[in-house]
Formats: C-alpha cells, structure tokens, sequence
C-alpha cells in the first residue's frame, strides 16, 4: 500500500464533514472510499458509516423502514424538524397538506415579485462593476423569495421584518437566530390560526391534521423552520457555485442565456457541485449493507456529493458534461424524502441568472482573493465570492 493510500485510509477513518481538514480534501478521501470501502466507518461524532456510492445511497434512500430519517440531520438537531425527521406512514401526512404549494403552477403566481426582487438585489451594485456575489445577492435574493413564499405577506414593513429573520440565520447559524424566526413563525401562526383559511402555506400549517390529529406548536414551528433551513442554504449554494463556475468558465454565459438552460443543463451543474454534500439516517434493524454489517441503531452519513460523482455511475463525474444522457443526480434526494422545493430551487435559479444576465455579462474573478471560498459543514455553498463584470447598458 502507498503512503498516500495509507494517509487516505487515516483521513477516511476519522473523516468528519465538519473539520476544515477533512472537509479540505473531502473528494480525494470520498473517491478512495468508493473504490476500497463504500460502507465505510469513521470515529467522527461517536461513530457512523459514510455511504458514498450512487447505488448505495439510492438503495438506502428507498428503504426508509430500514433506514429510518429520525435521525436526518447531519448533526443531532434538538428539536424536531418535520417532514424531514418523519418517516412513513406519518411523512406522507405532512407532504399532503405542504405539495400543493411547491407545484409549478402555484409558485408560477410568485414569478413576478420574485423578480422583482432580483432586480432590487441588482440594482443596488448594478454601477459599481463588481459585486460580494454572497452578501449582496444570493443572501438577500433567496431570503427574500423564502420570506415570501413562506410567509405570503403583503405588507412592506412586516415582509422586511421576516426578510431580516431570515437573512440572520443565514449570516449567523445561531441559536439566538433559529429563536427569532421561531417567535416570528409562531406569531403568524398564531393568526392565521384565528382567521379564515388564506390560501396561504401558513394557513395550511395552522389549520393542517396528522394522524388524525391537529399539528402541536413545536410540529408547526418545526414545519416552518423545515421550509427555510431546507432551501435558504442549498439554493444560496447553488446559485453561488453556477455563478462561481461562470466566472471561471466564459464559455458558461452563452448557454445560461439559452431559454431552455434550466431543463437542459442545470442537473449537470448540480451533479457535479451538489449543494447538499451529507444527510443522515438510523439503522432500524441488522442488516447488511453492500458488504457492510450493519446493525440496529448505526448511524448512516448519506454522503450526496460522491454519490454524484460517482465515476461507476458518471463516467468522468468530476468534469461537467453537458451532453451527459443520465441527468439522475441525487441533488434533491430520492424516494419518499425527494426534496419537497426542488421546484421553487430551479425556479429562482432561473429568474436569478435571467435577471443577472440581462444586466450584467463578462462575469469574472474580481481579484486574486475573488474565491470562491468554502468552509466545512453539510452544505456546499461558498462564503465569499467576489466578482467583477460589465454592464448590459441596453437589457
């Protein structure tokens, strides 16, 4: 054995999502996983194996009565987040009342204020010729769309209230900040609860039935949380490492201004940047695992992004291939907990290219400390990128 399979085996054996090391060189150690152990154990956090291959992950992903979401998050959460800590048959109660608010048709009556919200964002850097891609665009554009969509306010000065709840928990990641939109859900719980149903998804929340039952409080709250800690980190990823790509990739622009682009080329894009690298899930009886052993109570890490690229399964997955025939990346999961707002993702993916790129073009690296730059955690999303470009004088 080398000394580099060796280091390899090392950092596999102690690998944890959350230490800047490992997360460092997460792809080397996740690709020498997949090709010597695909089950493979590290001691991080107690103990729990890290599933990395595409079959793999789509074979625990479609058996959620062995492998269980209560225990979901890629760190214990201490309080409970449904749908995405449920399992079947309850989960399909919370996805009845919530679906019908991530369809197409309904998210198509936000088109128009969500790009207006772009256009806000855009503005405001729009003549200074470079941007902090991050603060200045991704936070506050997908904060602004999940405030609205959650919340359905009309009112300004309310709606910017819950715009700041929101962007706090992106910026901050903090108890205090999980506790602000917690009082704030409860409150327009509260009512709706006391009025006539709104067509809202609040309203829907406040008034919805499990198991034959009403929702309790934390159950709604936790609905609530789910909404945005679900789509605001993911979908600021996504648009930041399209945007990251583009500004190291020219060639990328043209086809982002195809009008088919969304259909036609962003599952490659978030093949091979997964914005979702690791989820996890609890072994509910012994079983065995590819060759693995597993037994009742172990902890599985769903590691997405080597499942995505997973050579075995997307010959040259590391290189973005637009003409790639299989577009069945495990981006928005799979099976019963396929993400419920993949549909509101690409759609402000769209509208925010679409509006950056009818006023901007030659998007580029604004220095040579542009980043993008990343930080260790369950999310693939930059913290910095700074970009500089031209304007679109006639969009």
């Amino acid at each position: 054995m080398s000394t580099t399979e060796t280091s390899l085996d090392h950092q596999l054996a102690d690998f944890d999502l959350f230490d800047d090391t490992c997360f460092a060189r997460m792809d080397e150690v996740m690709e020498h996983a997949r090709s010597t152990c695909p089950v493979a154990h590290t001691r991080a956090h107690g103990g729990m194996y890290l599933v990395t291959t595409f079959p793999l992950l789509k074979e625990v992903l479609s058996n959620p009565e062995v492998y269980s979401s209560t225990e979901s998050t890629p760190l214990p959460s201490p309080v409970r987040l449904p749908p995405l800590d449920v399992d079947p048959p309850l989960h399909e109660d919370f996805r009845k009342f919530l679906n019908p608010f991530f369809t197409r048709p309904h998210l198509m009556k936000y088109e128009p204020v969500l790009r207006d919200l772009a256009r806000t964002a855009i503005e405001k850097f729009l003549d200074k010729g470079q941007v902090d891609f991050i603060d200045d665009f991704a936070i506050p554009f997908t904060s602004s769309a999940a405030a609205k969509i959650v919340f359905d306010e009309d009112d300004p000065s309310r709606l910017q209230r819950a715009v700041k709840a929101v962007e706090r928990i992106v910026r901050e990641n903090s108890p205090e900040s999980y506790q602000g939109l917690a009082v704030l859900a409860a409150e327009y719980l509260a009512e709706r609860a006391e009025t006539a149903d709104d067509g809202s998804i609040i309203s829907a929340i406040a008034s919805a039935t499990v198991d034959g039952r009403p929702l309790t409080m934390e159950e709604q709250i936790g609905v609530v949380t789910v909404l945005f800690i679900g789509g605001l980190d993911t979908t600021r990823g996504a648009i930041s490492n399209i945007a990251a790509t583009l500004a190291h990739e020219p060639d990328l622009e043209h086809r982002l201004r195809q009008k088919n682009w969304v259909k036609n080329d962003l599952d490659e894009l978030l093949r091979q940047q997964s914005p979702v690298l690791a989820l996890r899930r609890i072994v509910t009886r012994d079983v065995v695992l590819g060759d693995q052993q597993l037994t009742k109570g172990d902890i599985l890490m769903l590691m997405y992004s080597s499942a995505n690229r997973d050579a075995e399964h997307f010959p040259g997955a590391d290189i973005l291939d637009f003409d790639r025939k299989d577009k069945n990346h495990l981006a928005f999961g799979h099976g019963t907990h396929r993400c419920l707002g993949a549909t509101f993702a690409r759609m402000q993916i769209d509208i925010a290219f679409d509006e950056l790129l009818g006023r901007i073009t030659n998007v580029r690296p604004s220095g040579p400390d542009a980043g993008p730059i990343y930080q260790a955690g369950a999310v693939y999303a930059p913290t910095r990128l700074a970009l500089a470009f031209d304007r679109v004088d006639n969009p």
